[in-house]
């Protein structure tokens, strides 16, 4: 999760422990904001409950399949088919020599 810094534009990048942290603060101090301090200019960034709770269920979230993570899949279907179909072909291939 990222949190953009107001005033210099920094980017804070933050896990998920500090995000579940944040929002355990919260609960304790029953509060709806939580302040994060930004790391070049030292100032705080005011960010509301739900936007940890978004990050909180990124984090959480199945990640996306890349495009090679497909196509290494899609290969792997294709070559277990091809496999089948090649049991298959033998299976009758021995049945019509059993007949003979």
């Amino acid at each position: 999760m990222d949190i953009t810094c107001w005033n210099c534009k920094t980017v804070t990048a933050l896990d998920k422990a500090a995000v579940e942290a944040a929002l355990a603060a919260m609960d304790a101090s029953k509060l709806g904001f939580h302040d994060v301090a930004c790391a070049s200019c030292g100032k705080s960034n005011r960010t509301a409950r739900d936007v940890f709770e978004a990050g909180l269920a990124a984090f959480n979230a199945a990640p996306e399949m890349t495009k090679r993570e497909i196509n290494q899949a899609h290969k792997a279907e294709k070559a277990a088919k091809d496999k089948a179909k090649a049991e298959r072909a033998a299976v009758k291939a021995a049945v019509r020599k059993a007949r003979k």
